[in-house]
């Protein structure tokens, strides 16, 4: 079983990250990081939650004495470590690099990133929130429209703030024209309607509004 993690470590890591982390870039940079240490079956020594093993175990020998010897778990787990550690530290400009470059596990390094960029996340989270708002369809096509919504949730998401569909759908109709009115009040009283349903819709009444 130690073999395969290691294999998969090795094999999800050969690609690099296209962006590196700067001061700027955190979401577009953990977007990138975060599937190749999934992928690995890692992000346990990513979070912490994959606590680092005792380094020597006591085992009995034949004549019922015991002796200390290293831990194989630590031994896996250390390798493990040191491969995420060493991925994410190549990952990052010098700027960044040098106020992590002190901590030797991958955790406390993840750790100290994400404490460091979090008020830039809550910071863009709100930015995206009042754009999501404050976003009208105008003379966007109903498509492009739809793209725009669906690409500000995106990075609602990825900045770590999910929205509901319920949501999603709520501000999509909130930001369409008087001309809309009539399909906004056909939605609003319909049960249990997809993403996938709404914009079909949308595009359909649109087509109707053209003709």
């Amino acid at each position: 079983m130690a073999s395969t993690s290691a294999a998969s470590t090795s094999v999800s890591f050969t690609i690099p990250v296209s962006e590196k982390l700067t001061r700027d870039n955190f979401l577009v940079w953990r977007a990138q990081v975060l599937p190749a240490v999934r992928a690995a079956r890692l992000v346990g020594i990513l979070d912490g939650s994959s606590a680092e093993p005792s380094p020597m175990i006591q085992v009995e020998k034949p004549d019922k004495s015991t002796e200390k010897v290293e831990n194989p778990a630590y031994v896996q787990w250390i390798a493990q470590d040191q491969q995420v550690l060493s991925y994410l530290l190549s990952s990052m400009t010098k700027e960044i690099l040098v106020q992590v470059s002190s901590l030797e596990h991958t955790a406390e390094v993840w750790k100290a990133i994400t404490e460091m960029f979090s008020s830039q996340s809550k910071s863009r989270v709100l930015q995206l929130r009042s754009q999501l708002s404050r976003m009208k369809k105008g003379d966007l096509s109903a498509s492009a429209y739809y793209t725009k919504m669906k690409g500000l949730v995106d990075e609602m998401a990825a900045a770590g703030k999910k929205l509901d569909d319920d949501d999603i759908i709520e501000y999509i109709l909130n930001g369409l024209d008087a001309e809309y009115n009539p399909f906004v009040s056909s939605m609003t009283i319909k049960d249990n309607v997809s993403l996938s349903d709404l914009y079909a819709q949308l595009l359909s009444y649109e087509a109707r509004l053209l003709q």
